[in-house]
């Protein structure tokens, strides 16, 4: 049965297990480390081989392209000309100019993540025992992934496919929440939220990725759920220096960028202007999940 791009039956082997919570900082496999990531993937076989090939081609059909084009990036005030926010880290408001991309419709699930951590015989991802056997630990929900994990799932994506998958920079993950620059408050259906119909409800648990309806560009979830990891790093001031063209944040940092909000929060904290940023880039939490981008300038 397949929901929302998710096929259940495709995930019946048996994973590697551990009751590590963390992924730690794979410095063989990140950025520089190709040729391990290539053995680990020469030793795929049989039904894992079929499970993969399968991810690839859903994965490939959310991608979701988003035309380039130039906005007002941060928080350059709403009705009246007053700031959406009272944080200082998202102000002032800059001209941005992105070239075309695509991002994925939906946060990375479960399912998907833990085929990777398989493939790569790494722990499980918020696999403790109060942890695996709740129902938001199930395939279909959006996994909590630590940094790095986000990040080398994204760039195996790369290696698999030789197309250029990464993790989004935070300027394309807010001009797609801002269906390309708009200024709008949420990511959502109509850019409100209206809980039970387009948010969640009173709940202390994320929803199965896709369950309400998506933006005008057909993005889920870019409100609300789950914090998403973006590339960048993190600096209270970078808006005041950011380049126009294609900004992808500091070159370096100890903190990295936050996006969209998560349902342990207030609604209004899942807004599209407000940052969040986190020092603890090796360590999953179950509110913090990701979506990859392919960045090339044409459709898939």
């Amino acid at each position: 049965m397949i929901k929302n791009g998710f096929d259940k039956t495709a995930f019946n082997f048996q994973p590697y297990r551990t009751k590590q919570l963390i992924l730690v900082p794979l410095a063989s496999i990140l950025l520089g480390g190709c040729d391990e990531i290539a053995q680990r993937i020469d030793k795929i076989t049989g039904e894992q081989d079929k499970q993969v090939q399968a991810l690839i081609t859903r994965t490939k059909a959310q991608m979701i392209f988003v035309e380039g084009g130039s906005f007002m990036m941060g928080d350059g005030g709403g009705p009246d000309d007053l700031p959406w926010t009272i944080a200082t880290d998202n102000k002032p408001a800059h001209k941005v100019t992105l070239t075309s991309y695509s991002m994925g419709a939906y946060e990375v699930n479960y399912g998907d993540f833990d085929l990777y951590t398989a493939v790569h015989t790494l722990p499980k991802t918020v696999w403790d025992e109060w942890d695996k056997n709740e129902i938001w630990r199930g395939p279909e929900y959006p996994a909590g992934v630590s940094w790095y994990g986000a990040k080398n799932y994204c760039l195996w994506l790369a290696k698999l496919t030789n197309l250029p998958f990464d993790l989004p920079t935070e300027a394309q993950w807010e001009f797609a929440a801002r269906n390309r620059g708009e200024n709008l408050f949420f990511a959502t259906d109509n850019g409100e939220i209206n809980e039970g119909r387009n948010y969640e409800l009173n709940t202390d648990d994320p929803e199965p990725s896709g369950t309400y309806p998506a933006s005008p560009l057909g993005f889920y979830d870019l409100s609300g759920n789950l914090n998403e990891w973006v590339n960048d790093w993190w600096e209270e001031d970078y808006y005041q220096n950011s380049p126009e063209h294609n900004p992808k944040g500091p070159n370096t940092g100890e903190k990295k960028v936050m996006r969209g909000g998560m349902f342990l929060e207030s609604p209004g904290a899942s807004n599209v202007y407000i940052r969040q940023e986190s020092d603890e880039l090796d360590i999953a939490y179950r509110a913090t999940g990701f979506r990859c981008a392919l960045h090339q300038s044409q459709p898939l």
